[in-house]
């Protein structure tokens, strides 16, 4: 039984990883399948709209799903459900403080453009634009 369990899940892992090439965009974005029981593949949706979506397509899902993962499943079940897959993550850029420089260290720099740049860099003045 363990062993089915562990097929299942990696069969629901192989899924989730191509989700958005089965079920195309814009359905990905508001579902999740979530397990496989009984050879019926359970997909969670955000709304009760995106749930009879699933059920509407549930052919041409259950289709893709064997061509791209070669998963046989006979039935897709779409479910209106809270739990949601987390936004994407939004680039944040962090602001690069002053790195800890020895200034007797600038000093030992032979070439005197770097050494000017380091050394705006390190006391945080000019431009640093050469």
């Amino acid at each position: 039984m363990l062993a089915n369990q562990n097929r299942q899940i990696g069969q629901v892992m192989k899924i989730r990883a191509q989700w958005t090439d089965i079920a195309g965009e814009v359905l990905a974005a508001h579902t999740d399948p979530v397990a496989i029981k009984h050879k019926v593949l359970q997909v969670l949706c955000d709304s009760p709209a995106w749930a009879q979506q699933v059920g509407l397509l549930s052919r041409t899902i259950e289709e893709q799903v064997r061509k791209i993962t070669r998963v046989k499943i006979e039935k897709i079940e779409g479910r209106f459900g809270m739990a949601r897959k987390a936004p994407p993550r939004k680039r944040t850029v962090q602001a690069i403080g002053r790195p800890d420089i020895d200034p007797r260290d600038i000093d030992k720099i032979r070439d005197p453009k770097l050494a000017r740049v380091v050394r705006e860099l390190a006391t945080g003045e000019g431009n640093g634009d050469g």
